[in-house]
């Protein structure tokens, strides 16, 4: 059975673990880059990554895109304002519309 594993700063998936998690916390996201093998090996269904995580293994990341395992999400890390992740799904309307959505926060 695959499993999900989260790699990113401590801060950010300490939390995970109690959720069956498999967790992989990396002191610099460049590390994240001698983990690649063993997370996209097929052992992980889903894996999860912290933007700054993505901004160093995204070329990895490009690499099993296409492929059904492992589904590979990014999310912020602690502290972070979430614009990668942000990025990827406006990309992903823009291909899937033709066009381009502006989402706007509205006033509190």
């Amino acid at each position: 059975m695959a499993r999900i594993a989260i790699v990113g700063d401590s801060t950010s998936v300490a939390g995970f673990r109690p959720l069956g998690f498999a967790v992989f916390p990396v002191q610099r996201a460049q590390d994240a880059r001698e983990l690649w093998s063993e997370l996209a090996g097929g052992r992980y269904g889903v894996v999860f990554v912290t933007e700054p995580v993505y901004s160093a293994i995204e070329d990895l990341v490009a690499e099993v895109i296409g492929q059904p395992i492992p589904a590979v999400t990014v999310i912020p890390g602690a502290g972070s304002a979430g614009g990668v992740g942000g990025a990827k799904i406006n990309r992903a309307i823009e291909r899937a519309l033709g066009t381009s959505m502006l989402i706007r926060e509205e006033e509190a």
